[in-house]
């Protein structure tokens, strides 16, 4: 009898060894404290603490949610793409764009811990060209609408398509 216990003990303790811990993409949420204004697409934060969770991911577009502290009310859902830039290297797991003006602070991306990928949000295009001109940066944009083409702004305006929806072939008319 020992030998079967001392078997199972050993088998169980294998077993956990070669188990990954399970997170799932729906799960990741941050704490986002700030003590100035700072903006998100289309929503401006006053000074304070929030949670920004991660909804929906895949591999081209994610779904963020923003809500107060408590998580009692929804302030932004956002979308983010993946950042692939190099992560900071101070373990900060977001990223602002470097704007000339004094207004509020536009977040570039948010990198969860421990992921080495961030998301990059996408703001809506006519933002997105102020954003990229007072940084010198390209911005992520999108103008919004239904299945939405994701593009990148660049500080002189020009628009490359990063990801667009599949278009619908058109049918042949029957004859």
């Amino acid at each position: 009898m020992q030998f079967i216990n001392l078997m199972m003990y050993a088998a169980m303790a294998l077993t956990s060894l070669f188990q990954q811990p399970f997170e799932s993409e729906s799960s990741k949420k941050s704490i986002f404290s700030t003590d100035h204004q700072v903006e998100f697409p289309g929503v401006v934060l006053e000074a304070g603490v929030y949670t920004v969770s991660l909804r929906k991911s895949d591999e081209k577009r994610s779904a963020v949610q923003i809500s107060n502290q408590d998580e009692t009310q929804i302030l932004a859902s956002l979308v983010a793409v993946p950042d692939h830039g190099l992560r900071p290297e101070d373990d900060q797991e977001f990223t602002f764009h470097d704007v000339r003006s004094d207004g509020p602070q536009p977040v570039h991306s948010w990198f969860y811990a421990g992921d080495l990928v961030g998301l990059e949000f996408v703001y809506p295009k006519l933002r997105a060209k102020e954003i990229a001109k007072e940084s010198n940066q390209h911005v992520i944009a999108s103008d919004g609408s239904g299945e939405t083409v994701i593009l990148a702004v660049t500080p002189n305006g020009k628009e490359i398509i990063i990801d667009a929806p599949i278009a619908q072939t058109a049918k042949r008319k029957s004859q």
